[in-house]
């Protein structure tokens, strides 16, 4: 893995990105190039590669912590089983092929804008054996509840007896797994937002064993791979777990950014999604907001004052191409 100081590292951690047709590589870059800087632990970065013309190296950054893994034989892209079945491939081949303490799987259009949110994920695993994701769950980073019913719903008419009858197959094996999951107390839809979340190993480890990864049957679900996950992680005996509140580092929404660049960096989050817009700015011009923000001195939530007085002006965007995070 990508080596740090020595005396710096307190885990390994791997960066799972599944990249699809639609991503230009320079926001690609961009959050690669976050990655890099703000990730203190020994680190391993796995572009999971569902692109047309296939990803390379050489319009990377140029670290030997990157590393490609492309889906063979694909010919649509999808965030619903179909990413399941890629993402479960790409985790049995981290698995097989390093040795990690956690894993966080990232979406291509979230950005990390400070330090040290993996440490904070591991020492939460360490606090809590029985936490085998930490994310979006329960709340979101603004303090409203996240409702699982449209998940739960879709869950219930795969599972029922019309689903049954459009796809025995499907049926069979989500059968198979949901029951495993509510016997372990799974709450049907529960999931922490697929945007940035984190794993620990050993229940990466126990989908594997138990047999849960790369189920064929789950191909043509229309759940979403992370709230497919969800279900998996209680089906492998672990909770899912907010990590999301104040004082906690990631600052995720569904579509847009859940506040402004300005205030996400204030309260000292770490992880941001989406950046593809925010209140008429395109993805360029929210990235370089970020950009601007991060090369500010000075603790953030100093700056928090300024935000609610009014003083505060909004960072401009720079004039030309996106501006390094590194």
């Amino acid at each position: 893995m990508h080596g740090k100081v020595a005396s710096d590292i307190r885990s390994r951690c791997v960066v799972l990105i599944p990249v699809g047709p639609r991503t230009a590589i320079r926001h690609l870059n961009d959050t690669l190039l976050s990655a890099l800087r703000y990730i203190r632990s020994e680190l391993r970065i796995v572009l999971l590669d569902d692109t047309s013309a296939g990803l390379s190296l050489s319009d990377l950054p140029k670290s030997d912590a990157i590393e490609i893994v492309r889906i063979e034989g694909s010919d649509s892209y999808s965030v619903f089983g179909r990413l399941y079945m890629h993402s479960s491939k790409a985790i049995e081949h981290v698995l097989d092929s390093w040795d990690f303490d956690l894993m966080l799987r990232l979406d291509d259009d979230a950005l990390l804008i400070g330090s040290g949110s993996e440490e904070e994920a591991m020492d939460v695993f360490r606090s809590n054996p029985d936490v085998g994701c930490l994310g979006s769950y329960r709340f979101t980073c603004m303090g409203a509840a996240r409702d699982f019913r449209p998940v739960a719903r879709r869950l219930h008419f795969e599972t029922s007896v019309f689903g049954r009858m459009l796809d025995p197959v499907r049926w069979r094996g989500l059968m198979e797994i949901y029951d495993l999951a509510a016997s372990q107390g799974y709450e049907p839809g529960e999931h922490c937002l697929g945007a940035a979340s984190f794993f620990r190993r050993e229940v990466l480890v126990a989908m594997r064993d138990k047999g849960l990864l790369s189920r064929h049957e789950l191909l043509t679900s229309g759940l979403c791979d992370d709230q497919l996950l969800g279900m998996l992680v209680k089906a492998a005996g672990y909770q899912n777990m907010d990590f999301a509140g104040p004082g906690q580092p990631l600052g995720l929404a569904w579509k847009g950014l859940p506040a402004s660049p300005q205030i996400l960096h204030a309260i000292g989050k770490k992880i941001v999604h989406s950046v593809k817009s925010w209140q008429g700015s395109d993805q360029d011009q929210t990235r370089r907001e970020f950009a601007m923000l991060c090369e500010q001195k000075g603790p953030p939530m100093s700056r928090m004052s300024e935000l609610t007085t009014g003083s505060h002006r909004s960072a401009r965007p720079a004039p030309s191409g996106l501006r390094d995070h590194g």
